[in-house]
């Protein structure tokens, strides 16, 4: 079985260097009817986000990493950092997105996990003075099938 897990809420005012804001990234069939929940293990195939720069200095890469907890200190991955950042084919220049981030990793939940089912997004910018706001991010997912 496959999927992804998406974010309900749009962080705003992320600045440059500003690991401060975290995205929640969870099953949200509103946000994205093909969205489906997180299993308890599974294999995290790669992250795609679409920012939206809203002032300052347009960002040419984007570093992230995901943790079980809010806080950030329960990690999942590493940081990924220097990830280029493309603009839109069909937006001005002041839209731009990122089209996949690899992860390649097999998790199990640990049991000190804030909220079943969910991950927390952390992200940031290359420019100190650069602010913008995470439109979409997906966190795609994928399960041995049994025969």
């Amino acid at each position: 079985m496959q999927g992804f897990i998406v974010n309900d809420n749009s962080p705003t005012n992320i600045v440059g260097y500003d690991l401060a804001k975290k995205v929640l990234l969870h099953e949200d069939s509103a946000q994205d009817v093909y969205s489906r929940a997180l299993p308890n293990s599974c294999y995290l195939s790669h992250l795609d986000l679409q920012l939206i720069q809203t002032a300052g200095t347009l960002h040419e890469h984007v570093s992230c990493f995901l943790t079980w907890d809010e806080d950030g200190n329960d990690p999942i991955t590493s940081e990924s950092v220097g990830n280029p950042v493309v603009t839109g084919l069909t937006t001005s220049t002041s839209t731009f997105a990122l089209a996949a981030i690899a992860l390649d990793v097999w998790i199990t939940r640990p049991e000190g996990q804030t909220t079943a089912g969910k991950v927390y997004l952390h992200v940031r910018g290359d420019k100190a003075a650069g602010r913008y706001t995470v439109a979409k991010a997906r966190l795609h997912w994928a399960t041995r099938e049994t025969v």
